[in-house]
């Protein structure tokens, strides 16, 4: 960790924040670094911390520095309330002179309301009754960076972002004129993905027992590129075809190919899940069809809101294993995911994003280049598993009889 370099985080005692930067080489302790204030009338006031006794360098305590600000979700406090947060802590470190403001939010706020009607370089605004759907509405991504970039923040990380080349682009367009660094920067998670296929699973003949799922059009390229980086070329990929009926009322089909996935051990990977309504009905799909029943169902998806509803539609007699990672640190809050302790699986990945820091911000190197193919092999350096006792990795003889193995526990 360079010199020049300090790791915050947006409320206190985040310990995703706290984590990244002890993994970051930070020795100082962030609370030690700024002062969270909110005032009797709930107004927030942040102070970075410095030597009291010196007036002679008053308000260019930060010149020359990097903050990387690291913000999750927080059990204290809303989305909204950590994203005003966010504003004021970036303006005081550019206030102070610091010389960069990173804002690191893997899951990152307000960018799933990545159009307007008006906003017609989206994918997925093709017709006038693509705009009917947002008439009314802001265009809350594109707000979201201007704010950003008006409060001080220079580039934004985030991880496996739902529609990275979207969000690219309006981050390029709000940053248009900002400098050669792109404003906008997506860790592709797939490395770590397949690493933990790989050592979780008994790959029998170059993958011929996997199967990939893709539970709509929009997690096809990210399952792809899961399977191309597990290297088992013998493994098959089948896209479920979902239709939306209303706002928390989906219809899952499959394809005239899931047939090859009877007997396999079937991964089904997406980026999020807030309801699991739609994964609980693909499932559910896939097991109760003689002719696509899987030997075993794995869940993996990047960021997990756990609400009442996922958890009693994520209960699933049929699922194996869910997998996640703690972008959304609520998932390590074990008492509060009931049935699914049996089953949840997080990958807590503060290594990555560490490593990230310390290789692709300072030093440069492109993350496709870091966290590449080759990477898959040594990629459970970058991630620790974290799972209930109930597990069925500390109980193999559980009702799914599959003797997984410990790693990282």
């Amino acid at each position: 960790m360079s010199n020049d370099s300090i790791v915050v985080s947006n409320w206190t005692d985040a310990s995703f924040g706290l984590d990244v930067a002890y993994k970051f080489g930070q020795q100082i302790d962030v609370s030690d670094l700024i002062s969270l204030k909110t005032f009797a009338n709930s107004e927030f006031c942040p102070r970075f911390l410095g030597d009291e006794t010196n007036l002679a360098d008053v308000g260019r305590g930060l010149e020359g520095k990097r903050v990387y600000l690291i913000s999750t979700s927080s059990p204290q406090h809303t989305r909204n309330s950590l994203a005003m947060r966010n504003l004021l802590i970036a303006s005081a470190a550019k206030e102070n002179g610091a010389e960069r403001v990173v804002l690191v939010e893997p899951d990152l706020f307000y960018s799933a309301q990545d159009r307007g009607p008006h906003f017609l370089d989206h994918p997925q605004m093709v017709t006038q009754e693509d705009r009917k759907k947002f008439d009314g509405q802001p265009f809350s991504a594109r707000l979201y960076a201007r704010m950003l970039r008006a409060g001080g923040v220079d580039q934004v990380v985030t991880v496996h972002n739902h529609k990275p080349e979207v969000l690219a682009g309006i981050y390029a367009d709000v940053y248009r004129d900002a400098g050669e660094q792109p404003p906008f920067l997506n860790l592709d998670i797939a490395h770590i993905v397949a690493n933990y296929i790989r050592n979780t699973v008994s790959v029998e003949r170059n993958g011929a027992n996997l199967g990939f799922v893709a539970p709509d059009q929009g997690a096809v390229v990210f399952v792809k590129r899961v399977q191309a980086f597990t290297g088992l070329a013998e493994s098959v990929l089948v896209t479920l075809e979902k239709k939306r009926l209303g706002q928390r009322n989906v219809e899952i089909r499959p394809t005239g190919d899931a047939g090859v996935l009877k007997g396999r051990q079937v991964f089904i990977l997406d980026d999020m899940v807030r309801t699991g309504g739609t994964i609980a009905g693909a499932i559910a799909l896939l097991a109760e069809n003689p002719e696509t029943k899987p030997s075993g169902v794995f869940f993996y998806c990047t960021h997990t809101y756990i609400s009442p509803e996922g958890r009693e539609n994520l209960n699933s007699p049929y699922l194996t294993e869910f997998v996640t990672t703690n972008t959304l640190p609520n998932v390590l809050n074990r008492d509060d995911q009931g049935r699914l302790r049996q089953k949840i699986v997080v990958l807590k990945i503060e290594n990555w994003i560490a490593d990230a820091l310390q290789h692709c911000l300072e030093e440069g190197q492109p993350p496709e280049e870091r966290y590449g193919k080759a990477s898959v092999a040594i990629a459970d350096r970058y991630y620790k598993l974290d799972f209930s006792s109930r597990n069925i990795r500390r109980n193999p003889t559980g009702p799914s009889q599959l003797s997984l193995p410990l790693r990282n526990a």
